[in-house]
């Protein structure tokens, strides 16, 4: 049997599968079915293919029958990628919801290496193998309770930097830059991360450490920032595996930013224990709780005032028409914990009408049929050589179709079933805050 890619809109679930007592004939009917027994089963399903991706050690099989690539092994996998891919698919409005949020969030894979079957016969042994058991050795032995236990210890490396980057990813959620750093370590340095909080002098002397139930910290987040900016910063730019190998290295670095780690007489009396959950997800997806309040804090953090309450709270508009002026210090009304919806649609509002207004003052005719090209344009006259880094995420969100990108502001103004996230709304408003003021600015500088 040969191995193909193929894309998710190509293959067809199986209307024969011996999961259902009744045939599917349909995609719809195929996915109802599956989630009639146990919805939530494949809603993390999809959360963890969106997130991981498709488990490459287990691929699905599929056979050629009448004009259709249909999958014979495999069909939760593929339901939850149809669902992710069109949530309309789903009859049960509380999962279809689920999906389309996992879906707004994460990049969902296109498409699907599977095995290639001749025929349903062919497959069947290893179809049998997969679902009856032991086999007397033959099938998938599962491991003893000793054995899960002695594999769960070995965690991964990289597990502890993704529960670091999860943490300090909701300590400093308004830090843009520093956001924008993450993600390229996440990316591209998670080993090197891995590397350094392996060892102990670093994890002192950043004022962290690590439990099964959380992280330790000898500092505030406050006092913490300028450290984790620092040694963020680093790693995304020019700080490599090879430059923090060994333990002399590693020393050598924290003497290199020693002005920016925090002071002993700032420590607290005793560690504090922050919880965090046992598997680590990207911090976009990890504050969404109940109630849409923010994620527990340290209790010297709690003290702080909230930040971001209201969308565009810290801006003003000097320069700009007394119409659009009012539209932004009316939408600074709106508490977004209490009216997410309403925040989300005000919040598209104001940088459109902003943008759209500079756009026509200055002349800026060309490529202004859509909102991404009116945000590129106005970044590209108050940052013609794309230097300020305030700027970064402006330019990354709205020039790419990732998580938080344009196309959640046009959903949260066009989609009735958008479901506008309390955290995803904040973060925007602190990502395009930089971009309204320098834009003011600019026409403050530039009368026309």
């Amino acid at each position: 049997m040969e191995q193909r890619d193929f894309a998710v809109t190509d293959l067809s679930l199986d209307g024969q599968n011996p999961r259902h007592a009744m045939p599917t004939p349909t995609t719809r009917e195929a996915i109802a079915a599956l989630l009639r027994k146990d919805p939530d089963k494949l809603v993390r399903l999809a959360q963890n293919i969106a997130e991981k991706g498709v488990n490459p050690t287990e691929l699905p099989i599929v056979v050629h029958e009448e004009n259709q690539v249909v999958v014979i092994e495999g069909n939760r996998r593929l339901a939850a990628l149809k669902a992710l891919s069109d949530p309309n698919l789903v009859d049960d409005p509380r999962v279809r919801q689920q999906m389309g949020i996992i879906a707004r969030r994460h990049s969902v894979p296109r498409t699907v290496r599977c095995v290639v079957a001749e025929s349903r016969e062919e497959a069947r042994h290893w179809i049998t193998l997969r679902h009856t058991g032991e086999n007397e050795g033959v099938g998938v032995q599962p491991w003893t309770s000793e054995q899960k236990t002695r594999f769960a210890q070995k965690k991964s490396p990289n597990e502890r930097a993704l529960r670091f980057i999860q943490q300090v990813s909701e300590w400093y959620r308004t830090d843009a830059k520093l956001l924008q750093d993450i993600e390229t370590v996440r990316s591209n340095r998670l080993t090197t991360l891995a590397r350094m909080l392996s060892d102990p002098k670093v994890r002192n002397s950043l004022g962290v450490d690590f439990q099964d139930n959380g992280i330790l910290a000898d500092y505030d987040p406050e006092v913490m920032h300028d450290s984790v900016r620092r040694l963020f910063s680093d790693l995304a730019t020019h700080l490599s595996v090879s430059q923090v190998k060994s333990k002399d290295q590693r020393r050598e670095y924290l003497g290199a930013i020693k002005e920016h780690l925090p002071q002993n007489s700032e420590r607290l009396a005793q560690p504090r224990l922050i919880q965090t959950p046992a598997r680590t997800v990207p911090p976009q997806s990890a504050a969404n709780r109940e109630g849409g309040s923010p994620p527990p804090a340290a209790s010297g953090a709690a003290a702080r005032p909230q930040r971001d309450k209201r969308v565009f709270q810290n801006v003003v508009l000097r320069f700009v028409s007394p119409r659009t002026a009012k539209v932004l210090n009316e939408a600074k009304k709106i508490v977004i914990a209490d009216s997410p919806n309403v925040a989300a649609i005000v919040l598209r509002a104001v940088i459109d009408i902003t943008v759209t207004e500079a756009a026509e003052k200055q002349g800026w005719r060309r490529r202004q049929d859509r909102l991404r090209e009116r945000i590129g344009v106005a970044l590209q006259h108050i940052d013609p050589k794309s230097e300020d880094r305030e700027l970064d995420e402006a330019r990354r969100m709205s020039q790419n179709d990732g998580a938080l990108s344009v196309k959640n502001l046009h959903g949260f103004m066009h989609q009735w079933d958008a479901q506008p996230m309390i955290l995803d709304i904040t973060t925007l408003s602190g990502v395009y805050t930089p971009m309204l003021m320098k834009l003011d600015k600019y026409l403050g500088e530039n009368p026309k």
